[in-house]
């Protein structure tokens, strides 16, 4: 039985992506343990879930914080490497690129296993929000991370991406050959289409991550000017406090904080469009297949997105809702409105969307790719 050792700077305790992977390689036959980093202290030490052991590694940090939180990363890729060591698997499997330090220094480590690296790329880490991106500082934390990908990126058997619009990037630096994508993509059965009653309030949903303040206000500030409009807002992240704080002024926004995977699928059934709009100013943003729009294609509801970005060409092409640009309240508000008196056109754009994924755009088959690239890996060790 082949072993592998996944590595994430979250406490894994409800990480989508990070989850499901570990389950289904575990399904597949290989022993799988995640050391996960548990910056507040107040998650389980150890945990046995779906056939994967979960151990959950110091120190105690704040989430943020740049450059400021550099000796935190140290110390968690030193100790992450130090448990490899004593692991000794086949594969470690990198979650976004800071956790491959800790990767690469098992394979200099002496006396030592040397395992098959495989890094699992979420999004495009050196343009997304947690490198700073102005300023001299901004300048020091990207050349950090562009010597992390130059070495990282070379010592890897395997570079997994989650978002199509990606693969470019990964081509230019001539890693093409490495590449395989794996989208997050929803399971087909978990989720499904729902039809809302007529008498039902028009909702629009966000579920996920709050790290775009700026989108949900703009979202929170249509809504109360058309009292046809609601809106639900669920999830943890950065600006969860703030906008839970403004959402208790307003009228018909419901803000509610982190909630478990399995609450998903009940939560989109509570609304007829999600709204998955970001800043699009971060690199990043503008190549994602944000999750939420593949779980929204597999219930059969349409979405909004930020228009200017890989996503929105998407969500055009194939008819699945609307791009409006992401600081326009008034787009937003004539998209909503049109959803919300055309109850055959959400119909249509949320047929379209699940369509896509019972052709192929689901867990299923992602975990296919998945599976397929890990026999390639260890093939050739």
């Amino acid at each position: 039985m082949a072993s592998v050792v996944m590595l994430v700077t979250n406490d894994a305790a409800s990480d989508p992506r990070v989850n499901k992977e570990a389950r289904a390689l575990s399904e597949a036959g290989y022993s799988v343990t995640v050391l996960a980093w548990d910056r507040s202290g107040e998650a389980s030490r150890t945990e046995q879930r779906e056939g994967v052991t979960y151990e959950r590694l110091g120190p105690r940090a704040p989430y943020g914080g740049g450059l400021r939180s550099f000796g935190f990363f140290r110390r968690y890729w030193r100790t992450a490497s130090d448990r490899i060591a004593e692991l000794q698997p086949d594969v470690v499997h990198c979650h976004d690129l800071d956790t491959a330090p800790a990767g690469l220094r098992v394979l200099r480590l002496r006396n030592t296993c040397r395992p098959r690296l495989v890094l699992d790329m979420h999004e495009l880490y050196r343009d997304s929000g947690m490198v700073p991106q102005r300023g001299v500082i901004g300048k020091v934390a990207r050349a950090i991370v562009r010597f992390v990908e130059r070495r990282a990126f070379g010592a890897a058997s395997c570079i997994l991406v989650a978002n199509p619009g990606t693969i470019d990037y990964y081509a230019s630096l001539g890693f093409a050959d490495k590449v395989v994508l794996v989208e997050n993509a929803p399971d087909a059965n978990l989720f499904s289409p729902h039809e809302r009653a007529e008498d039902e309030p028009f909702t629009v949903g966000y579920f996920g991550q709050k790290r775009y303040p700026e989108a949900l206000n703009m979202l929170m500030d249509v809504v109360q000017t058309d009292t046809g409009l609601n809106a639900i807002l669920a999830g943890g992240g950065t600006a969860a406090e703030a906008i839970a704080r403004r959402a208790a002024t307003m009228e018909r926004v419901v803000a509610t904080g982190r909630f478990a995977y399995e609450e998903l699928p009940g939560l989109y059934r509570r609304c007829d469009v999600v709204y998955a709009v970001y800043d699009v100013l971060l690199g990043n943003v503008r190549t994602l297949f944000p999750v939420k729009v593949m779980e929204a294609m597999a219930c059969g509801l349409p979405v909004i997105v930020a228009a200017g970005t890989w996503i929105a060409e998407y969500v055009t092409a194939n008819r699945l809702g609307f791009a409006v640009p992401a600081n326009d309240p008034t787009a937003l508000a004539g998209a909503l409105h049109q959803l919300s008196q055309d109850r055959a056109l959400r119909r249509a754009m949320g047929e379209h969307g699940r369509r896509i994924v019972e052709g192929g755009l689901n867990w299923q088959g992602s975990v296919s790719k998945l599976i397929g690239a890990y026999a390639v890996v260890l093939h050739e060790a």
